[in-house]
């Protein structure tokens, strides 16, 4: 399997884990930094099954989601219908943002997949992301802090939903490398680039963007450090 293509093993794995109060952690962290009605067009970057798409609408907000994966595009739709939630939902790579014929007032990519790419592909993507964004609009991204991984490479197990999952990750050029092996048949493989907040916040005014907060935890008073895997960003388009 090709790099960052996740297969269904990893889906069934590892989404059901995701606990409620933590998505419900995630959705009041967005709606305080994209309060309505001034952030009501969401784009969700990379949605899969559309955890927060379909929290973000039953919230008021008009939400369009973005995936390349079929099948998860195909499981939110069922999600969206089930819930009764009316969210547009799209099979697309997030690298053609710009065929999107509206523009929002807030843009978000939650979990990392912003970073699958290199620096130079990164700086395109983010440049795309700031042209599809209206006046003032932002952009929220949740990413891995670099510091935290380079602590923690190596070779790990443990069980996830009775399947013992084999993991293997290690830094290379600032490049994460992530390797899975499922007892129950499978691998996956994962590679992002890694940046530390100085970094990321320094590419991204590169590109047009201010940064109006860097946190970690979903929580606006605690700063990122290399102590949590995990930070968020809020841009704002200049």
């Amino acid at each position: 399997m090709a790099p960052n293509s996740y297969s269904a093993a990893w889906f069934d794995l590892f989404m059901p884990t995701i606990s409620p109060e933590q998505t419900a952690r995630e959705i009041a962290f967005l709606t305080r930094q994209l309060p309505l009605p001034a952030y009501a067009q969401v784009l969700d970057l990379c949605c899969g099954w559309g955890r927060h798409s379909l929290a973000l609408a039953e919230c008021g907000y008009t939400i369009t989601g973005v995936d390349r994966d079929p099948e998860a595009i195909a499981v939110a739709r069922r999600r969206a219908q089930a819930s009764g939630v009316a969210v547009m939902l799209l099979t697309q790579d997030m690298r053609q943002i710009g065929e999107l014929p509206e523009s929002y007032h807030a843009i978000i990519n939650m979990w990392q997949s912003l970073s699958y790419f290199d620096d130079a592909e990164n700086t395109t993507l983010l440049r795309a992301i700031r042209q599809k964004l209206l006046p003032s609009g932002r952009f929220v991204v949740d990413m891995y802090h670099r510091g935290f991984f380079e602590a923690h490479q190596g070779k790990m197990e443990r069980e996830v939903q009775g399947v013992v999952v084999a993991t293997t990750q290690r830094i290379t050029d600032n490049r994460l490398r992530v390797e899975l092996t499922y007892s129950s048949g499978g691998a996956d493989v994962f590679e992002w680039q890694m940046y530390t907040p100085e970094e990321f916040i320094a590419l991204a005014d590169a590109c047009g963007f201010t940064c109006r907060l860097a946190c970690a935890s979903f929580d606006e008073a605690t700063a990122p450090t290399a102590d949590n895997p995990r930070m968020q960003f809020i841009f704002e388009r200049r």
